[in-house]
């Protein structure tokens, strides 16, 4: 499934140091947009390296309408990264990975809950794939928390496979 990836879990995802290793995840395909490469300043680097290797695509600036963008702005009340993320995967039918809370409301509201996911359940999909080690998706999820992630509290077992 293709997921749209907000600036809250690109942003845990490079703070952790796993960002390369989620972007390879089997089965996923991950697409990102500009307004979110804007919020994302400090992984925009990592970003367009990603682009460029084929690893992330650009969510297409076509699949969003100008006025339903501006509607669902003032209707869900979030910012324009979260609103382009919740309308792009709405029109392309796929997924948002995203870790603010007020975004996963309308997100669960928007899309379901099978279109949701975020910087834990990644980490989880990691650990699963071989990528990571339970330990080391839990470093990595520990580094997010320090340096500001809004995450839930978690212990090393909620990484065990």
């Amino acid at each position: 499934m293709t997921v749209v990836l907000d600036a809250s879990t690109l942003i845990n995802l490079a703070n952790g140091e796993v960002f390369a290793k989620i972007v390879s995840l089997p089965g996923r395909s991950f697409q990102v947009s500009p307004v979110v490469l804007r919020e994302s300043r400090t992984v925009g680097k990592a970003i367009r390296a990603a682009v460029k290797r084929g690893d992330i695509e650009w969510v297409d600036d076509d699949a969003i309408d100008a006025q339903e963008f501006e509607d669902a702005l003032e209707e869900w009340g979030l910012g324009p990264g979260e609103t382009e993320c919740i309308l792009a995967a709405k029109a392309l039918g796929c997924a948002v990975a995203c870790d603010d809370g007020a975004a996963r409301q309308v997100i669960l509201l928007e899309l379901g809950q099978p279109r949701m996911t975020g910087t834990v359940v990644l980490l989880r999909e990691a650990v699963a794939a071989g990528l990571l080690t339970a330990q080391q998706a839990f470093d990595a999820y520990q580094e997010m928390k320090r340096l500001g992630g809004y995450l839930p509290r978690l212990a090393l077992s909620d990484f065990q496979p």
